[in-house]
């Protein structure tokens, strides 16, 4: 049955709540751990003529030496070959299988003097190119019990031998522990891959993308290194250099995002330090893909000088940040927080990978995990409070903004010598006030209105003492007529007041009183009263005039004209109307 098919098999009984219960439950045979009994060889067996290496034939045991588990052994001296062997422990089993963890680099299984497995491939000087890191599933024929299993190794990395679980057990068992133990993995990277999605989305819709590519960069980069770490990837894809590659970019990229991460958090000079370390593992980042993808170095060599260098760059992550803890938000403080228990964690995985400390699962996509959720939360609770202030700021903006554009628009309008309203707003109001009147079926009265010998009065008394005649006027308006009544600075020394609901009548008696009002008070100006001014007026009304406002308009400035020509100071209504000076 092909691998896959095995694994979908597991996967829907797992679905379908089914047995899952291992074949060495079932046949009561547990696994068996070969954790004692081993011995090494260094070197490389000659071979026959048939391809049968002479080392699983002749019993020259005093080559042999003991060894508690086959990794590393002493006096390599530069040495790249070695051999493996250990016997094989009794057991029922009715699909055995060997599982190993890791080999390197490559390798060849023989049980006695037959190949069984083979990882990689071996040349005629016994050597090979890396093949990846893969974990390994070696069939074991059913009567392998007792025998001897031996394992030709070639490697020129810094380790040679086996690594992690060395066990025998069933073919089916070792699926569902394959399948089990992948669950966790999957689901972190899935979620990991997930968020990156939505990090990515954010960062397109964002001003402010910078945190989201970070955290983008960071999800991704996580995702990658525990799916491809992930057992059951290489039952999915069985392409162990591919996966390492992604594993290996996903681990050179954390720094990186790491880096990205705190320098978003921090100000200078932390936030330059920060910089300038993302920038570097970026070089790397990007220089290792060149190198490694076309296959012009090995990913295993990448791994210790990257090792080397992110453990140096950690007192450069954290001792400034540190040394002045007391002065940073919770928010910064739950960043440093759990980067420093991901960093601890990235430590001792790396202590076990150069066999500097005891093999041992090391959680590290469980700290990963954390330290992705611990940035996201911080980051969308700083996101919800910028976007809650950004809201109030935009609340605040847009009402200076009505606030301005109420106070922009009111002096468009308005006159700024007299506060009266200006000849725009007159021209925009008088059709509107025709056309209610019109609808309303009232009438509607119009005057001009006109300073006197207004030249002469500028030149006696000056420019300022103008303004205030002006001014005056404005004042006198405002005591003379209603508040209905719309006053309006025509231009120069004119002034125009529409008066709704007036008829001509009306008119003629509140132009009357303007005029006398005016023609009997007096200009106040640097504390001196300044001569009588007068004001001739012209009176228009509607309907007793037709046509719309440009008539109206015409016919009130008809009447002024006729004031001014039969002895100012008077008023004139449109027509023959007149009411003489008093």
């Amino acid at each position: 049955m092909p691998q896959w098919l095995s694994v979908f098999t597991l996967l829907l009984s797992l679905t379908l709540g089914g047995l899952l219960q291992s074949a060495s439950a079932v046949a009561g045979t547990e696994p068996v751990y070969l954790d004692s009994g081993w011995q090494y060889r260094w070197g490389d067996s000659p071979f026959t003529s048939d391809g049968v290496p002479l080392w699983t034939r002749e019993s020259a045991d005093d080559q042999w030496r003991d060894i508690d588990f086959p990794a590393n052994p002493p006096e390599r001296q530069g040495q790249e070959n070695i051999w493996y062997r250990v016997t094989l422990p009794d057991g029922q089993w009715r699909e055995p299988v060997l599982y190993v963890s890791s080999i390197d680099l490559i390798v060849q299984v023989y049980l006695e003097d037959k190949l069984i497995y083979s990882h990689g491939e071996f040349d005629a000087q016994g050597r090979g190119e890396f093949a990846g890191w893969p974990w390994h599933m070696i069939q074991l024929p059913p009567d392998s019990a007792g025998k001897p299993l031996y394992f030709r190794i070639f490697s020129d990395y810094l380790d040679i031998g086996l690594w992690g679980e060395v066990k025998v057990m069933e073919h089916a068992a070792l699926l569902e522990e394959v399948v089990v133990n992948s669950i966790e993995g999957i689901a972190i990277g899935g979620f990991s891959l997930f968020l990156t999605l939505l990090a990515i989305l954010f960062a397109c819709t964002r001003r402010n993308c910078r945190m989201f590519v970070a955290i983008a960069l960071y999800a991704l980069a996580s995702g990658a290194v525990v799916v491809a770490k992930s057992p059951i990837s290489l039952l999915l894809w069985k392409e162990p250099l591919a996966w390492d590659f992604i594993g290996a970019m996903g681990y050179f990229a954390l720094p990186v995002a790491m880096g990205l991460l705190l320098e978003h958090w921090f100000q200078p000079p932390l936030s330059d330090l920060y910089r300038r370390v993302w920038r570097f593992f970026l070089i790397f980042l990007v220089g290792a893909a060149l190198v490694a993808l076309p296959g012009w170095v090995m990913v295993t060599t990448l791994y210790p000088i990257f090792d080397l260098l992110f453990t140096i760059s950690l007192p450069l992550l954290f001792a400034p940040a540190f040394r002045s803890l007391d002065r940073y938000t919770t928010e910064q403080k739950a960043i440093l927080s759990a980067l420093a228990v991901l960093s601890g964690l990235l430590l001792v995985d790396m202590g076990v990978a150069h066999d500097i400390l005891p093999w041992v699962r090391v959680p590290v996509a469980w700290g990963s995990f954390a330290f992705l959720l611990a940035v996201i939360v911080i980051s969308l609770r700083y996101f919800t409070r910028a976007q809650r202030e950004l809201a109030e700021l935009n609340r605040s903006l847009e009402q200076q903004v009505q606030a301005r554009t109420a106070e922009l628009e009111r002096l468009s309008y308005e006159d700024p010598l007299t506060g009266l309203k200006n000849r725009r707003f007159f021209n925009q109001v008088l059709e509107r006030e025709i056309r209610r009147a019109e609808r309303e079926s009232q009438p509607l009265s119009l005057m001009i209105c006109d300073l006197d010998e207004f030249k002469q009065f500028n030149d006696s008394h000056g420019h300022a003492a103008g303004d205030e005649a002006l001014r005056h006027v404005a004042k006198v308006l405002k005591q003379v007529f209603r508040q209905s009544d719309l006053i309006c600075r025509y231009g120069g020394e004119e002034f125009v007041v529409i008066l709704p609901g007036a008829d001509s009548q009306a008119g003629l008696h509140k132009a009357e009183q303007l005029r006398s009002a005016i023609a009997t008070s007096r200009v106040v100006f640097d504390q001196q009263s300044l001569g009588p001014i007068t004001l001739s007026v012209g009176v228009a009304s509607w309907p007793e005039e037709q046509g719309g406002s440009d008539a109206l308009l015409a016919a009130a400035d008809d009447a002024l004209y006729r004031a001014k020509r039969t002895g100012r100071d008077r008023v004139e209504l449109a027509g023959n109307g007149e009411i003489n000076p008093v």
